[in-house]
Order: C-alpha cells, then structure tokens, then sequence
C-alpha cells in the first residue's frame, strides 16, 4: 500500500472513530435522566422497572403487546410471593426485546426471564434488528432516533446529570383492561408437523438474548401467551428453537381447559389481547409451572417489600379480577 492510500484509510478511520464518539456522547446526553412522560419518556410504564430498588426483581417478562396484557405482576405476587416486572412494547421484535433485557439487567439481576414467543414472527427491518442488538446499554444510535427532538426542550443542566428514575408503576409493566368482547373462531391450534419460518433476524436475536441470560446466570423461559392468531406450525417453529438449545418453551394456547381459559370473557378485543380476567387465569398457570420448576423466593413477608403489598391493593382496585 502506498502511502497516499495509507494516510487516506488513517484519515478514514480516524474519522469514523470521532463521529462514533461524538453520536455516543450525543445520545447520553438526550436520553431522558428520569423515567417520566416530562423528563421525554413516552412510554413510562414500560420503564417503571429503572425506579425499582436495585436487584428486587426476580422474574423478567419481555415481550410484546401481548405479554403487556396477559401477565399479571401482582397476581404472582399476592399468590406465591414473586417479584416480576413486564417489558411490554407494541409490536416489540426479538431484537427490541433483546435491548430492553440489556437494559433491565442495568439495575436489576433477574432470577427468571420471560420471553413471550409472538413476536417472533412477522417482517424485520436487518438494518434496525443489527441497531438494537449492537446498541450500549445507555446511548447508542437508537437513543439518537428515538430522543432526536429532545435537544429543543432539554435544559442545559439535563443533559450531563445523573440519571435518577422517580415513576413507580403499580401494576409492574401490566397494561390494564377491563374490556370484554370475545372470540368467535374455530379452534385454531390444529395440530400438525409443518413449521413456521421463524425469520433469521429474530433467530439472530434469539442467540443473543440466550447467551445474555446464560452469561448473567438468569434461566431463560419461552412463553406463548392464549393468542387466537397463534397456530401449531408457529408452536412448532418455536419448540425446535427451544428443544435445539435446551430451553424450557410453555404454550399456553394447548390445553386452555386445564387452567378454565375461556374465549368468551377472557379477552378484550375478539381473541388478540387477554383482558384482566384472562390475564389472572393466565399468569396463575404460569405461576404454578415456574413453582413447580424453579427456585424463586417468596417475599410476601420480607418487610423491604412491604409496598408490593401496597400497589397489589392499588392494583385490586383498578383490575376487578
């Protein structure tokens, strides 16, 4: 190599190297320094679980729209003394996902994490998946897209501060709905042996996440959900994942009649979202496996937990279950 050639590909990385610096320097400073709707989080009940004291929550749920209306918190709570918390998203894609754990395990050290199956599937996006699986656990050029605007209302003091998180979610990342509007359709887990492609992003994604909960010591449980959309090729796909990678995989779409699931009151918008009721029948279930296949404290008489109770009271009143 000449040393034209030399001094231009030096000149190149060195470049390359400043603008990284400076986009993580950047996105640090927008990212919000508290967990609330005025501090620029949009989404504060997702993030609710940055203002938990540090390492108190045992089980994490990670997973789309959902596992945000389908698992209760709290009823783990009141029933076997669990605590856990719901990183629910919207549409949330495995890579998403991937980043939220990345996050959580900031502040806390879960025991158990929950990773909800359907949003496995679906179109992915391989310049946004590669973004979230490759962004920092704070800045990153995703903290950039999502806090672009934030340089117009930021006061100056805010963006070199100490992030400190002051929202505290009741219902630990549930998304409460009282609605009822059943499901009409046939059965829809018809079984067969043909499998769903799962996309190669989302398996991507998949190795990384199982890594990251083995490296950090947490045992990784994939969960589907009561789904109408939800089919046994689906079923199928995910289990080969789980089954190749020595990983537990609980579908609650089989068998509903063994936890008294019912399509008619269960959910709030014709068979897509569990209600709260659905959402009760669904995370006791869940809580009976995880009792019977884990070694999870119960906290219910620990006195540092004492407002557990309290939001499970707060929680009663908004869920009606």
């Amino acid at each position: 190599m000449n040393k034209v050639l030399l001094k231009q590909l030096i000149r190149a990385v060195c470049f390359i190297a400043v603008l990284t610096i400076l986009l993580f320097a950047v996105s640090v400073m927008l990212e919000p320094k508290d967990n609330t709707n005025e501090s620029g989080v949009t989404h504060t009940v997702l993030y609710g679980f940055l203002s938990e004291p540090e390492n108190t929550i045992d089980i994490a749920v990670i997973g789309n729209s959902d596992a945000g209306n389908g698992f209760s918190p709290l009823e783990l709570w009141n029933k076997y003394g669990y605590t856990s918390y719901v990183c629910a998203e919207g549409w949330q894609t495995v890579p998403q996902g991937y980043s939220m754990l990345k996050k959580f395990y900031n502040c806390q050290k879960p025991r158990i994490v929950i990773l909800e199956t359907d949003g496995f599937f679906g179109s992915y996006n391989p310049l946004k998946a590669a973004a979230y699986i490759t962004e920092p656990t704070r800045g990153g050029l995703m903290s950039i897209i999502n806090y672009h605007n934030r340089w117009k209302t930021a006061k100056p003091e805010e963006l070199f501060k100490k992030p400190r998180y002051t929202y505290h979610c009741f219902s630990k990342g549930q998304w409460l709905n009282n609605d009822v509007k059943g499901y009409t359709g046939g059965e829809y887990m018809k079984k067969c042996k043909e499998k769903e492609k799962l996309p190669t992003e989302a398996r991507r994604a998949l190795d990384f996440f199982v890594k990251r909960c083995r490296e950090n010591g947490a045992e990784l449980l994939l969960t589907e959900l009561p789904q109408s959309s939800w089919s046994y090729k689906k079923h199928n796909a995910v289990k080969a994942y789980a089954d190749k990678n020595r990983i537990p995989f609980l579908d609650l779409n089989i068998n509903r009649e063994s936890f008294s699931f019912d399509w008619k009151t269960d959910t709030r918008d014709g068979g897509v979202h569990l209600n709260n009721r659905g959402a009760k029948k669904a995370t006791l279930f869940l809580g009976e496996y995880l009792k019977n296949n884990y070694s999870i404290p119960d906290r219910r008489q620990d006195k540092n937990f004492k407002r557990w109770n309290d939001d499970f009271t707060e929680y009663s009143k908004s869920a009606e279950t």
